[in-house]
Order: structure tokens, then sequence, then C-alpha cells
């Protein structure tokens, strides 16, 4: 259910993406090169190229070709990079090296109180957590959030997933400094 709901706000994401983008990117230019761009470009697209950063779970989108399909006949090729998780993919927004992305309700919060420059286009109610879990071995001697302390706890920090981490300790009354962090990049 976790994975459908994501590739649907995936969706949700990019469309709106790809609607803001192209009207954003129409309305940013000045008004004589919008005169000479409307000879050139009748359908009032100014972009050629759409970078799009995305995830595994974006996969059916990428290999559906979707966006290509509604794009490219309007003069818009489309170019996807995979990431591993929000905080790479919104550097990457940062650094100019994509135009677009989805990513999870936490890396933003991370983004913005360091300063990156993004606008979020589409947001939806918050996940529930049921798709996410601390796993331990099944015959490790840890049961309880308890049992964690003192022990590693592998995650990405800046991401939905260190949230996850954090509430859970809290439920068991630790707090992260009380385990020892390794952070997954």
């Amino acid at each position: 259910m976790l994975a459908i709901s994501r590739k649907r706000n995936f969706l949700i994401l990019l469309v709106a993406g790809v609607f803001t983008l192209s009207t954003t990117l129409v309305s940013c230019k000045a008004a004589d090169t919008r005169e000479k761009a409307a000879v050139a470009a009748p359908n009032g697209i100014k972009t050629k190229l759409l970078r799009i950063g995305y995830f595994t779970a974006a996969d059916i989108t990428k290999s559906r070709q979707v966006l290509e399909k509604r794009l490219n006949p309007l003069g818009v090729q489309v170019q996807w990079a995979q990431f591993t998780a929000g905080p790479q993919l919104l550097e990457a927004i940062n650094v100019g090296s994509l135009d677009v992305g989805a990513v999870g309700e936490t890396p933003p919060i991370f983004a913005q109180a360091t300063g990156i420059p993004f606008v979020l286009l589409a947001n939806t109610i918050p996940g529930t957590g049921e798709g996410s879990a601390i796993v331990v071995r099944e015959d490790s001697p840890i049961k309880t959030i308890a049992d964690l302390k003192g022990k590693g706890i592998a995650f990405q920090r800046a991401t939905a997933s260190q949230y996850f981490v954090v509430k859970a300790l809290q439920e068991g009354g630790l707090e992260l400094k009380d385990v020892k962090h390794l952070n997954l990049i």
C-alpha cells in the first residue's frame, strides 16, 4: 500500500512539476525574448530538456515513458537521474543538475533548514509510517526499543527514516544519543 501511495505521489508531483516548470520558464523571460521565442516555439514552451530525479519506486513512470510521450511532441526531451534518497536529490536541484523530482516529507524540512532554495510543487497528507520498521535478525537479543541502547542503528540522515527512528526511540524512553548512528549514504 505504501509503495502504491509513493508512486501516486510521485506522479502527482511530477505532472504538477512539468506544468508548473514550463509555465514558470515561460513567465521568467523578458518581453523581447518572449516575442522571439514565440516565433521559434509556437507551443510557448521554452525549455528543451527536463531533468527529473527519481527513486526506484518511479521506475514505472520512466519505463512506460509517460512523460516522453507527452513532452517529446512539444520539443522537450526528458532526462532521468536515479537517486537513493531525498537529500541527494534536493542537493542535485540545489546545484542545478535537476529541474524537478519527488521526495518524501522529511528531506524538504532539512533542506529548507540548511537554506537550499526550492519550491514545493505538491504535498500530500503525511504517511502513516506503516511501511517503516526497525529490523533486527531473528535470533537477535534485541526484542524491545529499550534493548537498542548502546547498539548501532543504520539510516540516512535528513530522511523520513531518521524521523521514524527518533520517534520510535522516544516511545521506548530513549534518545538518538543513546544509540550509535550509522549513516547510510
